[in-house]
């Protein structure tokens, strides 16, 4: 498994009020938060990020071989969440008629690249996720190295590159023009762009009703999901998008790849002693997708689980099976 963490797996105050929350089991929902929020400094994101970093420190104590991938997805998380304040986003109009034709239809609100993009702010993070990637690994490092050659020599416009939506084809061309590691390029871009497409959705979230959906692509953007999370009294199933983060409601029984339902071809397996994730295998269509059950874990984020359970797409990919929509951090 190669891309932006080459050879991981070759290595084994007085604020009272806040004082108070890190005491509180089982940790508070974004509404019992609201109650709290005015003494607490950085708000509901803080208050998460927080949360966040001690669930990192839980996962490298238990699986010490993920330590330095973690410490970079933090210092990127930190980043990206300290933009998040400063965004100015152009509102996204959807028009009645519109809403209501693509819903009969079973299409998605808008499509990628019609979220609006900060493009100062998403230039400034891009620029800082570069500086960070230096330390990374020294693949990364080497490749942040000819990215800033080439900004620097006028050959990569970010503006273009996150103006007008983020295109993967252009990130794919840019990278095949200048001999850069496309996957490492396309990271840096899609995780610049991050906060201005989460901030999109959140805008939107109200026009959808998640539990109705029920079909294999985003309601809001249409793209593929990422990962499949069981919540809730009996485990009810929904999917994570890959590109705009929403969740939305479908089936147990069903491969959202190739929409097959047929029981006796769709299976999945576990790690020993981590049955709270697992890995969803469709026989029709050799795809696969992850499964992350919250219904014993908290949930801060699943991209974060994700991450540290790469061993378990490792399995699947022995196992002949394909994830349709890899992990940005290592494919």
């Amino acid at each position: 498994m190669g891309g932006v963490y080459e050879g991981l797996f070759r290595r084994e105050s007085r604020n009272k009020p806040v004082f108070f929350i890190t005491l509180i089991s089982p940790p508070l929902t974004k509404e019992e938060f609201t109650f709290l929020l005015p003494f607490v400094k950085g708000g509901w994101e803080g208050f998460a990020l927080n949360n966040l970093k001690k669930r990192i420190q839980q996962i490298k104590k238990k699986r010490p071989g993920y330590g330095e991938i973690l410490d970079f997805y933090q210092k990127v998380k930190e980043a990206q969440d300290e933009v998040k304040v400063s965004l100015k986003i152009d509102p996204i109009k959807l028009k009645k008629e519109w809403k209501e034709l693509l819903a009969k239809e079973g299409l998605s609100l808008i499509q990628k690249e019609d979220f609006p993009v900060d493009i100062e702010v998403s230039i400034k993070l891009f620029q800082f996720l570069c500086q960070i990637g230096k330390e990374a690994n020294p693949h990364m490092a080497e490749q942040v190295e000819k990215i800033n050659k080439a900004l620097n020599n006028k050959k990569i416009d970010p503006k273009k590159l996150l103006g007008g939506g983020v295109k993967q084809q252009k990130i794919e061309q840019v990278a095949a023009e200048l001999g850069l590691d496309e996957k490492v390029f396309s990271f840096l871009i899609q995780s610049s762009a991050r906060p201005s497409i989460e901030t999109g959705m959140e805008r939107l979230r109200s026009e959808l009703d998640p539990e109705t959906w029920l079909k294999s692509h985003c309601p809001v953007c249409g793209s593929l999901p990422s990962l499949s999370l069981l919540k809730g009294e009996g485990g009810k199933r929904y999917l994570l998008c890959s590109y705009c983060g929403y969740q939305w409601r479908i089936d147990r029984l069903f491969c959202p790849f190739c929409n097959n339902k047929e029981q006796d071809s769709l299976q999945y397996f576990s790690g020993e002693g981590e049955e709270v994730y697992r890995i969803d295998l469709c026989d029709k269509c050799h795809q696969y997708i992850k499964t992350i059950d919250y219904r014993t874990l908290e949930e801060l984020d699943p991209a974060l689980e994700d991450l540290a359970t790469l061993h378990l797409d490792m399995l699947a990919s022995q196992k002949g099976y394909k994830r349709p929509v890899p992990n940005l951090w290592t494919t």
